[in-house]
């Protein structure tokens, strides 16, 4: 294959990802089929079946490019802090959040489904979202002064956290920085009494 006619397949790949996605956010996943999605990606069905082996293909790869998104998303964030100074806890939480908000629809979608164990969909993002979870629990015990595994136990509450002040934000309850400020509190009261740092959260 030639390197335009992979760009092209690959171009074409990410166009029925997307078209996956705005299906799945728009009319929900009863709403998919692929028919649907290749129209939403603006090609001919068959093409679908070039790059998926079907539905739920589609979907494990649509789950798998969210998450990848959002780590990829969060490492971008988290060196932009480290470079202006802003490694605090604050910051952490700020990198993980920022990096849902940047794509609402994409975070709507992410919340909707991660809990979802009967779809495939689902089920690799709860896979994703352990991973982002591990790496939250690293990031956050390197400026807390903890060792991952002093801070793992804790692990789902810090990322509740992130998720929270996320829903909160998407769905108007909260201003965002308000919500972090709040958040950032509670998460510095874990790393307190788990031994670690006191005042690790700085003003952003």
């Amino acid at each position: 294959m030639t390197v335009s006619r992979k760009v092209s397949k690959e171009r074409t790949r990410a166009r029925l990802i997307q078209g996956t996605l705005k299906v799945l956010h728009k009319d929900g996943a009863a709403a998919l089929t692929t028919g649907r999605i290749a129209e939403s990606a603006g090609v001919a069905q068959p093409t679908f079946y070039v790059h998926f082996s079907g539905l739920d293909d589609a979907l494990k790869q649509a789950a798998e490019y969210l998450g990848e998104r959002w780590v990829s998303a969060v490492a971008a964030n988290r060196n932009a802090a480290a470079t202006t100074g802003h490694g605090s806890l604050r910051g952490v939480l700020d990198a993980y959040v920022g990096a849902l908000l940047d794509d609402t629809k994409a975070a709507e979608i992410f919340l909707r489904h991660r809990r979802d164990p009967a779809s495939t969909m689902g089920r690799e993002l709860r896979r994703q979202v352990e991973r982002a979870r591990d790496q939250l629990v690293r990031d956050l015990a390197e400026v807390g002064g903890l060792s991952f595994d002093e801070l793992a136990p804790m692990g789902d509450l810090c990322l509740g956290v992130v998720l929270g002040v996320v829903e909160s934000v998407l769905d108007k309850r909260a201003d965002r920085d308000v919500a972090l400020d709040a958040g950032s509190r509670m998460v510095e009261g874990v790393v307190a009494m788990l031994g670690g740092h006191e005042a690790v959260v700085a003003a952003e």
